[in-house]
């Protein structure tokens, strides 16, 4: 019985070793899959940033249109006058 007792502990060991390897196959695709995340964060970050300037460059250039176009017209009215 002592011999089968431990052929069954032996069998048991096995299967928790088998299940150990899969959980350590499951963490290692978590910790890529964190690392592609924060990567994907890091470039949206920097994209928002680019945006942002792009934003502030376009909002400067058509408050001066503007306020060009309107100079424009205000001294054509004083001229005309």
């Amino acid at each position: 019985m002592s011999d089968e007792l431990v052929r069954d502990v032996y069998e048991r060991l096995g299967a928790i070793g088998e299940k150990l390897d899969g959980i350590n196959y499951i963490r290692d695709t978590a910790n890529r899959a964190e690392d592609k995340a924060d990567e994907a964060l890091a470039s949206t970050k920097s994209a928002h940033h680019r945006l942002n300037k792009i934003d502030k460059i376009v909002w400067w250039a058509s408050t001066t249109i503007i306020g060009a176009v309107i100079l424009a017209l205000l001294a054509l009215v004083i001229k005309t006058n």
